[in-house]
């Protein structure tokens, strides 16, 4: 996890091993991404250097679970994301959240349950 004083933001970030491929965009286009970090509140993915990121809300896809996300940067192949925080968008970015780490973690800890979404599917 990564928490300093220098960080802004108000959720602590997880790192992870690289293996969750994301899908992310809109009706005009999808790109597949790897995700480094996440936290509540955003994440960071690698993308690529190819798209162009002047569009601001994504659509964030993992094994078909789906929430809404802003683009708040990019550079150098890299986005970070905002999870929206309210409504249903917040609900279902909580439970990509926890689908998410207990995927990455279920390997290490033979006492992960099995994890059923609540309510973010497409």
């Amino acid at each position: 996890m990564t928490r300093s004083p220098q960080n802004r933001r108000s959720h602590t970030r997880i790192n992870l091993t690289g293996r969750t491929i994301v899908e992310i965009g809109n009706q005009a286009i999808k790109v597949s991404g790897t995700l480094l970090d996440i936290s509540l509140g955003g994440a960071r993915l690698k993308v690529g250097e190819m798209t162009d990121w002047s569009l601001r809300q994504v659509a964030v896809t993992v094994d078909g679970m789906r929430t809404v996300a802003d683009v708040v940067w990019s550079r150098a192949g890299e986005i970070g994301l905002r999870f929206r925080s309210t409504g249903q968008d917040a609900v279902s970015a909580v439970d990509l959240f926890e689908y998410i780490i207990l995927g990455e973690y279920r390997e290490q800890s033979p006492t992960a349950r099995t994890w059923q979404p609540s309510s973010c599917t497409e």
